[in-house]
């Protein structure tokens, strides 16, 4: 029977691109492996850092390799951008930018200004943009005010207003302005960190924000979510930056079921390989067999699909090849025989497994040849 400490040295090994198998003591620790440095004085540690240093894995060699990516000319391990969901708390900061700027203000909904007639001044008066963008002025009626600068509407009622008096010469002022910047400051009050709001991504997979009430959320990446809530907000307020912040993360889950220690689910807290979850799951037990270990998928794709992976290959031969990335909602199999057809595979891990620890309601529907015994790789143990 192999250890759990055996399974989670073999899980680093073929977890990586280029792994230095390093062994000091426990030399049989995977059967069948050739040890590349032994370490028992100066010139093998010596020997040991040359090794690594040449199967470093340099921005040329991540070029070729989807496991990992570049960033700022270093090759750096390949971590896909996290996807709010449910139970996510975020915080929303928000910059309100006072500067001086050349572009002239222009009028909102509840600006108040005020209309000045100064040769007529019976038809003075001061009043409100509307939620229609209009103001109502005498002799004219409902006048649009929304989005012009003062002086554009002050020409603008100067040019009709001078039908029916000589020379009106009417100014446009500022009363209040800046209204919604103001509703805002109310509504972030309480904040600890002072123009922020502190916002969890509900149940239904959205979050409420000031203003501009409720956004869905999950299923986009912080980033996504940023441009579209800028986008929201610059439609109501000027000169305003909403900047989202992560406070805590859900962590999605996988599920791993059959001959493992600890059969259920489990969160995904970094990159997660097929012989990364079986350690997790406390490794397999002597029931095991490893060579034909079924993924079920549905995460991200028009269907479910499933796929055979030959596990016991990969730990035996240090392959990465055969250890998968694991994906989340992934459902593992690790069967104690062959699985010789779809019926199968059916019934052992949907009729007695899979529903005993998560809800899965999504019918699958493989024919034998997908999932049945023409799998074969002449490995059998």
């Amino acid at each position: 029977m192999k250890t759990i400490k055996h399974i989670r040295q073999c899980a680093h090994y073929v977890s990586a691109v280029a792994v230095v198998f390093f062994c000091v003591a426990v030399v049989s620790g995977c059967v069948g492996r050739k040890v590349d440095v032994k370490v028992k004085d100066a010139e093998g540690a010596a020997e040991l850092q040359r090794l690594e240093t040449s199967l470093r894995v340099t921005p040329e060699k991540a070029a070729l390799n989807p496991d990992y990516q570049i960033s700022n000319q270093i090759a750096v391990p390949y971590v896909p951008e996290y996807r709010l969901g449910p139970g996510d708390v975020i915080e929303i900061v928000y910059h309100i930018s006072y500067g001086k700027t050349s572009e002239e203000y222009r009028l909102e909904v509840q600006d108040k200004i005020s209309i000045h007639f100064p040769y007529h001044p019976q038809f003075s008066s001061t009043v409100l943009v509307r939620t229609d963008g209009k103001v109502t002025v005498p002799l004219l009626g409902d006048v649009e005010a929304e989005s012009k600068t003062p002086g554009e509407l002050a020409a603008d009622l100067n040019r009709a207003y001078g039908k029916y008096i000589q020379n009106p010469s009417i100014t446009v002022a500022l009363e209040e302005f800046n209204v919604k910047i103001d509703e805002l400051k109310k509504a972030i009050t309480t904040a600890a960190r002072g123009q922020s709001k502190i916002a969890p991504v509900a149940v239904d997979g959205r979050i409420a924000f000031p203003l501009i009430g409720n956004m869905q959320a999950e299923g986009l990446t912080l980033l996504q979510l940023e441009k579209v809530v800028n986008e929201q907000y610059s439609q109501y307020v000027r000169n305003l930056k909403a900047t989202l912040i992560a406070l805590e993360i859900h962590h999605p889950k996988f599920y791993i079921l059959g001959e493992v220690e600890k059969p259920g689910s489990y969160e995904f807290t970094t990159t997660t390989h097929i012989v990364d979850a079986i350690a997790m799951a406390g490794g397999y037990n002597q029931r095991a067999y490893l060579s034909d270990v079924v993924v079920f998928r549905n995460d991200g794709l028009e269907r479910p699909a499933a796929f055979k992976l030959n596990v016991a290959s990969a730990l035996r031969n240090g392959d990465p090849s055969f250890n998968v990335r694991i994906r989340p909602a992934d459902i593992i199999y690790v069967p104690k025989s062959p699985l010789s057809s779809a019926n199968d595979l059916i019934d052992k891990v949907f009729t007695k497994g899979v529903y005993g620890i998560m809800p899965f309601t999504t019918v699958f529907s493989w024919g034998a040849k997908d999932l049945g015994g023409d799998y074969d790789d002449g490995d059998n143990d």
